[in-house]
């Protein structure tokens, strides 16, 4: 069985900077700041990594970093804190009994927004990918950083309630967090998919195209670059559908 980076024995280290805009034309004000994001370094563990560079509507930028690590069995030591929130998080809807009974694995993801130039303004909340997805039974859980809010992002709760399993993460302003991705029967393997793989079938980043009836933030997205690791190549991605899906509105990328 594969279970982590570290311990098949595969490590990876990249350096992972953009080579100028891509995607839609940003808008005027955003012109200026299609320049290079910061530097991201990937972990031993990484399987994707995205940069990109934020404008407020006051003319403040920000760069944005995203880390997705590779996914881990619900059993294993390095997966505890996951199955923790997960419990605390989902009560009566999933318990440790569901996670060990259903072979979950956990996909952690990091988010980090960080000053550029100017004061960037506290109030642009930014949805924070992947959300859950239905089709594959996926749960979400923002742990410190994040808030969960209950909007439907997946549009199959027709103005019902969200579960909190199923509840979209936002990032307010400037900071980081971290968020798990929990996949059920993703140790064995996702309908006819390789175990580990299922992390593929979502999207990875932020976007201003806020969940629910959430108003949109007016933040404009350039720069944006994505790099896969041979770990995340060795688990799964890229697949079918998998694309790099850069606009104004937003950085992402994956096989939603």
């Amino acid at each position: 069985m594969r279970i982590r980076a570290a311990l098949a024995g595969v490590s990876v280290v990249a350096l992972l900077t953009a080579c100028g805009s891509v995607g839609a034309e940003p808008s005027p004000r955003a012109s200026d700041a299609a320049q290079t994001p910061a530097e991201l370094v990937l972990p031993d563990d990484a399987v994707l990594g995205l940069v990109g560079i934020l404008t407020a509507p006051n003319g403040a930028t920000a760069d944005l970093a995203v880390t997705v690590h590779a996914a881990l069995p619900w059993m294993v030591p390095e997966a505890a804190d996951a199955v923790a929130a997960t419990a605390a998080w989902c009560a009566g809807e999933v318990d440790e009994s569901v996670i060990s009974g259903r072979g979950f694995t956990f996909t952690q993801v990091d988010v980090r927004l960080t000053a550029r130039d100017g004061e960037w303004p506290d109030d642009l909340p930014l949805l924070v990918l992947p959300i859950a997805n239905p089709e594959t039974g996926s749960a979400i859980i923002g742990l410190e950083g994040l808030r969960q809010v209950d909007e439907d992002a997946s549009g199959v709760y027709d103005d019902l309630a969200v579960p909190h399993c199923r509840q979209p993460a936002l990032l307010d302003g400037l900071g980081e967090g971290t968020l798990y991705l929990g996949i059920p029967q993703d140790i064995v393997g996702v309908d006819d998919l390789e175990s580990f793989t299922a992390w593929t079938l979502h999207d990875f980043g932020l976007s201003a195209v806020l969940p629910g009836d959430l108003a949109a933030s007016d933040v404009v997205f350039s720069s944006c670059t994505s790099a896969l690791t041979p770990l995340g190549e060795e688990f799964g991605a890229p697949n079918d559908t998998w694309a790099d899906r850069f606009d104004a509105t937003g950085c992402a990328v994956g096989g939603s």
